[in-house]
């Protein structure tokens, strides 16, 4: 007798079932951890800080099952997060992965990874800095359309007020800023209570709009 989480008759299936049962575990749309190791390049006039490594925890389980699973499955998945200093990398499927890290890691993400991701979760580490260093990262997201950040609620008597306003504030700002980004849908979630505290729609406040443009007229 086996268990339920043995089939050892699966090799013995037509070819065309094996590779649907397949294909139904690739096109699963997974949540990814990503974390990184950084270094410092001291050789420089002024130190900088930089990433030797991408990791993850998580790799598709059709890669490494067999060779049949694997070929089937690097038609879906691609590597992604490389850099020069390691032979790291991550399978994604960015079309339906859903990416999840801090957000002190977002200026690290490579040229790639910015032009494809297309949800995000953040884990926010001071919402206080939040949009002054990641805000111009997230306009570069051309494809991000949804984006989460887990924070807590901060000071609420403060004057600037409690992580979510920050938060939205830093959207708000930039949606005044450039009017015709167009703003993915943002959720801002307590991370101790896993509720929404805020969301923001996805949409451009003057769709179409661009630098130099006014009162109808296109005069950059």
């Amino acid at each position: 007798m086996t268990s339920l989480t043995e089939f050892p008759l699966f090799s013995d299936l037509p070819s065309e079932l094996r590779l649907k049962i397949w294909g139904m575990t690739i096109h699963n749309p997974r949540v990814v951890h990503i974390s990184c190791q950084k270094a410092i390049n001291k050789l420089r006039r002024e130190p900088t800080r930089y990433v030797e490594a991408f990791f993850s925890i998580t790799p598709p389980a059709a890669i490494n099952v067999c060779h049949e699973s694997r070929f089937e499955a690097l038609a879906t998945y691609k590597k992604y997060f490389q850099t020069e200093h390691s032979p790291n990398y991550v399978y994604l499927a960015l079309d339906q992965d859903t990416i999840r890290c801090s957000d002190n890691i977002l200026e690290h993400f490579g040229p790639v990874e910015k032009r494809g991701i297309e949800r995000l979760i953040l884990d926010i580490a001071d919402a206080g800095y939040f949009g002054h260093f990641n805000m111009s990262i997230i306009k570069d997201m051309v494809c991000l359309k949804e984006l989460e950040l887990y924070t807590d609620e901060g000071d609420l008597e403060s004057w600037r007020g409690g992580n979510e306003r920050i938060l939205h504030g830093d959207f708000d700002r930039e949606r005044h800023h450039d009017p015709g980004w167009v703003c993915p849908l943002v959720r801002i979630i307590n991370r101790d209570t896993g509720k929404d505290m805020g969301v923001i729609a996805s949409a451009a406040l003057i769709p179409g709009w661009k630098a130099g443009w006014v009162a109808g007229l296109d005069t950059s």
